[in-house]
């Protein structure tokens, strides 16, 4: 056996070895993958499985897929000659090699073009994928209080959820939390103590501010016309400040995961009476059963479930 040859044998076997491996691990991350929680949850919750975040698992996935295929391709050039040969050979003997062809396309096709439109019963499998990453949610608290809420500067959090900073300050310190300032972001300071953005949020919750109870107080002129008898006055319609409007559910609700919520779950949760809003739907030609999620709804129609949401929402009572 000439050098030349030793050389190609052993270049044959690492190309097979480095296409096996790199299989492997990309199937390992690709079921990984499957069961992570959503990315706005696993973030807030700073998520990580065998101490690897959600992102550092997607970003192995695409660097081990890329070294498969790379491998793959290279692991053809080398086997190009023997597998002309072996297809021609298939070919020239029997019609067999076609119809496993024709049945391989098939399947190929099937599967792609049923990833994209969820056809039964690939969408059983896409209906799991969903079922377990929302399952990651336990309590309410496990939802982002605001939308990528890891990524803002702890003075920047602190001002959306009306918290004020030196005792938010004063109480991680007291929790034994350390920062380094308010510009640092909530996921630095959270990693660097080994928590997450969830779990500091959780600490600094009972300083949130109430609307009610920062409100100023009233002139004394009122105070006087108040204690004063009066006749009553007429009956007044409902605010407009004690009904949902778009703006406020958009407020309240976007990048809070609404879209694993039903119908019958929104009409519990907000007192609504579900066959009222069902003909509130239906006479926005939305047709939705009780048991039907708003992503579901909202992939139908090509919309964000937080639409949806709108539509049920929008003109009743908070």
């Amino acid at each position: 056996m000439s050098d030349q040859q030793t050389v190609r044998l052993h270049l044959r076997g690492f190309i097979s070895l480095l296409t096996a491996l790199s299989f492997l691990i990309m199937t390992v991350s690709g079921v990984i993958l499957f069961i992570t929680p959503q990315g706005r949850i696993a973030y807030w919750l700073d998520w990580t499985f065998l101490g690897i975040s959600k992102t550092q698992w997607g970003d192995m996935h695409i660097t081990t897929s890329l070294l498969f295929a790379l491998a793959g391709l290279w692991h053809t050039w080398l086997n190009w000659r023997a597998l002309v040969s072996y297809f021609q050979d298939k070919v020239s003997k029997a019609l067999a090699l076609k119809a496993e062809l024709a049945v391989a396309a098939v399947i190929t096709l099937f599967c792609t073009i049923g990833g994209i439109y969820k056809t039964p019963p690939l969408s059983y499998i896409l209906d799991l994928n969903e079922y377990v990453k929302d399952s990651w949610v336990k309590t309410e608290e496990d939802e982002p209080v605001i939308s990528h809420a890891e990524l803002l500067p702890l003075k920047s959090f602190l001002q959306k959820v009306d918290i004020e900073l030196e005792p938010a300050l004063a109480e991680l310190k007291k929790q034994g939390i350390a920062v380094s300032g308010p510009d640092q972001k909530l996921l630095d300071i959270s990693r660097n103590n080994g928590t997450s953005p969830a779990k500091i949020y959780r600490l600094l919750q009972p300083l949130e501010q109430n609307v009610a109870d920062v409100r100023p107080p009233l002139p004394a002129a009122s105070i006087t016309q108040a204690s004063a008898p009066s006749v009553a006055a007429p009956a007044q319609p409902p605010a407009a400040a004690s009904l949902w409007t778009a703006e406020l559910v958009q407020q309240q609700f976007e990048g809070k995961g609404v879209g694993r919520k039903t119908l019958a779950d929104i009409c519990q949760e907000f007192r609504l009476d579900q066959a009222v809003i069902s003909n509130k739907l239906a006479g926005k030609g939305i047709k939705m059963a009780a048991s039907d999620t708003l992503k579901k709804i909202s992939d139908d129609r090509g919309e964000l479930p937080i639409e949806i949401l709108k539509v049920i929402l929008v003109g009743e009572k908070k």
